[in-house]
């Protein structure tokens, strides 16, 4: 699903330049479940913004579903976002004046689907994360958890082939933190491939793999004794 070569991303202001990524290659698998740890400043969120086409790289070759994404731009990578990709947040990104149902259905109106089928299918996957009794509630109505439900069947509604999480628990309490990573690996189960961005080895212990950046750089981790399977 995605593979990455001696990818670079380069930032400069004025006579300071950092290189948040440095020669970097990585391989996800179609299906896997993938978790990504480093430290503050290792180059995370600068991967993840390249792997969900919200960045382009300085120099490297990105490609995803088997398709060069690395030099495209603009209305071009926006495609690719809607079809492939689908965002999970830590600060969860739903629009305040939109009910939960609405909020669902925004991917499926840019793909242009008739509002009937875009409320069905948006109907449906909330009820199937429990939320059918919030249907018409907006996120100030909804709890932290219930809130990511509603990001994470907004993330589902175009059945896009990956789903990328960036600290999707972040701002959750430990109760609702745990029942957002049982949906996310229900997610994973019924056949998506998730990669996952976070600080929090018990989060990152529900992955199939671990990979761990420093300075730019990604190497295999393994799980720590008792980190889960």
């Amino acid at each position: 699903m995605i593979r990455v070569e001696n990818l670079v991303k380069v930032y400069s202001t004025g006579a300071i330049r950092v290189e948040a990524l440095r020669r970097l290659n990585l391989e996800v698998g179609r299906g896997e479940f993938v978790a990504i740890m480093g430290p503050s400043g290792s180059g995370k969120s600068t991967l993840m913004h390249i792997l969900g086409c919200l960045d382009t790289p300085t120099s490297g070759r990105y490609f995803l579903d088997g398709e060069d994404v690395s030099q495209m731009e603009g209305n071009d990578l926006a495609a690719i976002r809607n079809r492939k990709i689908g965002f999970i947040f830590q600060s969860f990104n739903l629009l305040p004046r939109l009910t939960a149902v609405d909020n669902v259905e925004l991917p499926l109106l840019y793909r242009g689907l008739p509002a009937r089928e875009r409320r069905r299918r948006a109907e449906a996957l909330l009820e199937k994360l429990g939320l059918g009794d919030r249907l018409h509630h907006r996120p100030a109505e909804l709890s932290g958890g219930q809130q990511q439900r509603v990001a994470i069947a907004r993330a589902l509604a175009g059945d896009p082939p990956l789903i990328l999480a960036d600290e999707p628990t972040g701002n959750l309490d430990s109760h609702s933190g745990l029942e957002v990573m049982q949906t996310l690996l229900e997610v994973h189960a019924s056949g998506h491939t998730v990669v996952l961005i976070t600080h929090d080895a018990s989060v990152a212990a529900q992955a199939e793999r671990i990979v761990r950046l420093r300075d730019g750089l990604a190497e295999e981790g393994q799980k720590e004794k008792g980190e889960g399977k």
